[in-house]
């Protein structure tokens, strides 16, 4: 009888994790940007299909793993008092049926968070990594996208930016987080800018792009392996002091410019 009941175990903990986790659905079809304002981390992970689909409830966001929230006395079970009521925000009313509200303005999808960092344990966004992305994380939020090559527009204020085998182009910026951006290639259409002002700044780039580079740190320092200050033609060394360094990568290409007010700035040769 107890081997029964291990053995069911697993798949009663698989259930509940199915009843916690709150999804929304959506085609993509005719959408080519899409907008994400919240408060809490964001994981996109590339899809396969033509859909977008939102799950509410990762608590490990900002990190390598993903786990969905399950918590021990289903804490995702509505409030026995609301039955037969509907939640309501002061941002707005909630169509998605996961407390956010959908928009779509000619091509460009709109979805804004209502609910506050409090309430939300973070969201896993799957969607084709066809369509342009914009994300704002506010003020606590981390912001982690792999396996990207289109467009990343990506804001955050305390929390971190994480990009894996993405091309470009690709904006971000965080007030105190660190950004670190590990590139696969380099899309030559655009320009790439990474800004942090206390965080730091790490970049990975394949030793076979062209890229110019400008690098400032006010009061941090700035690390490479790319050999990208020349040496002056009267034979004297090169000061930066407070101005940017910038060189070439194969020639030059595809502009990337990397700014850090206090923290560091790593530029590495993979």
């Amino acid at each position: 009888m107890k081997y029964f009941i291990i053995l069911l175990y697993p798949i009663f903990l698989s259930g509940l994790q199915a009843l916690g986790q709150k999804e929304f659905k959506k085609s993509l079809s005719g959408i080519s940007r899409v907008e994400i304002e919240t408060e809490t981390s964001v994981r996109i992970i590339k899809g396969t299909g033509s859909e977008i689909k939102i799950s509410s409830g990762c608590t490990d966001c900002g990190n390598d793993g993903v786990k969905i929230r399950v918590n021990e006395k289903q804490k995702d079970e509505e409030d026995e008092k609301a039955n037969g009521l509907k939640a309501i925000y002061p941002g707005g009313t909630d169509n998605t049926g996961i407390g956010m509200i959908q928009q779509q303005d000619g091509g460009v999808l709109k979805l804004r968070d209502l609910m506050s960092h409090l309430k939300r344990e973070g969201l896993v966004i799957t969607l084709p990594a066809s369509v342009a992305l914009y994300i704002d994380a506010g003020s606590l939020g981390h912001i982690t996208v792999e396996d990207w090559n289109t467009e990343l527009e990506l804001k955050t204020i305390v929390g971190e930016i994480r990009l894996k085998k993405v091309t470009g182009p690709v904006t971000a910026n965080s007030s105190t987080g660190n950004i670190e951006a590990d590139f696969s290639a380099l899309n030559q259409g655009a320009p790439i800018s990474l800004m942090s002002s206390t965080g730091n700044i790490e970049v990975n780039l394949p030793a076979n792009v062209k890229a110019s580079i400008e690098m400032k740190s006010t009061m941090g320092g700035v690390y490479s392996n790319f050999d990208l200050v020349k040496q002056r033609e009267d034979g004297l060394k090169p000061v930066s002091g407070h101005r940017a360094i910038s060189g070439d990568i194969n020639n030059g290409g595809v502009k990337i410019s990397l700014k850090a007010s206090t923290g560091n700035i790593y530029l590495r040769k993979k």
